[in-house]
C-alpha cells in the first residue's frame, strides 16, 4: 500500500501527472481509497479517475467496479443514472451480464418516466452491440445470452424478428435445436 499525503483532489491529480505508468496510478489510487478522511467527492472523483485507467487498460470487470461505485456517491440524479449505464456498458464489455442487468435495474429505480425510456433505449442497444461483437469473435454462446435477454425485453415486431432470426441461426451453429422448438412458439 502507498501511503497517500495529498489532501486534495488537486493535490491527487498531480500526483498521478508525476507517474510513468497507469498501473502505479490505479495503484496509488486505489490506496487513495482506503484514507480515511476524505469526502465523498473526492472519494468520487478518485473512482471515477480510476474507472478511466481500468477501462483504457481493458480491465473492463474492474472499470464497471469502479463506475458502480461512482454511481453509489453521486448526489445529481442525472450523473448518477450516467454512472450507472457506463457501468453497465463495461460490464457488457468484460461478459458480466447478470452485472449488466443490476446496473439498469438500479438506474431505472432512480429515473423518472422520460429518463426511464432513455435507460431502456440505452440497455437495447447495449446488449445488441455485445451480441454482434461477440458473434464477430466467434464467441456464439456467449451472444446467445444477450440475445436471449433482447427477446423477452419490450421490442418492436420488426426487432422482435430481427432478434428471433438471430438466434435461431445462433442455436443452429450450436447445436441446440430443442431451444429453437422452444423458441418458435415465442
Amino acid at each position: 500500500m502507498i501511503n497517500v499525503k495529498e489532501k486534495t483532489i488537486g493535490e491527487i491529480r498531480e500526483k498521478i501527472k508525476e507517474m510513468n505508468t497507469d498501473l502505479n496510478k490505479i495503484n496509488y489510487l486505489e490506496s487513495a481509497l482506503k484514507v480515511a478522511g476524505f469526502t465523498f467527492e473526492i472519494k468520487r472523483q478518485i473512482w471515477g479517475l480510476l474507472a478511466d485507467l481500468y477501462e483504457n487498460r481493458k480491465m473492463f470487470d474492474k472499470a464497471g467496479k469502479a463506475m458502480a461505485n461512482k454511481a453509489g456517491v453521486e448526489i445529481l440524479i442525472k450523473e448518477k443514472l450516467e454512472s450507472y449505464l457506463k457501468a453497465g456498458e463495461l460490464f457488457a464489455k468484460a461478459g458480466r451480464i447478470d452485472d449488466v442487468d443490476d446496473m439498469f435495474t438500479r438506474a431505472m429505480r432512480d429515473a423518472n418516466y422520460e429518463q426511464a425510456m432513455k435507460i431502456k433505449l440505452a440497455r437495447k442497444n447495449i446488449y445488441f452491440v455485445s451480441a454482434q461483437d461477440l458473434e464477430r469473435q466467434n464467441k456464439k454462446a456467449s451472444a446467445v445470452k444477450y440475445y436471449e435477454r433482447l427477446i423477452k425485453m419490450d421490442l418492436d415486431e420488426l426487432e422482435k424478428k430481427q432478434i428471433k432470426e438471430k438466434l435461431i441461426e445462433t442455436y443452429k451453429a450450436l447445436g441446440k435445436f430443442r431451444e429453437i422448438e422452444l423458441l418458435e412458439g415465442v
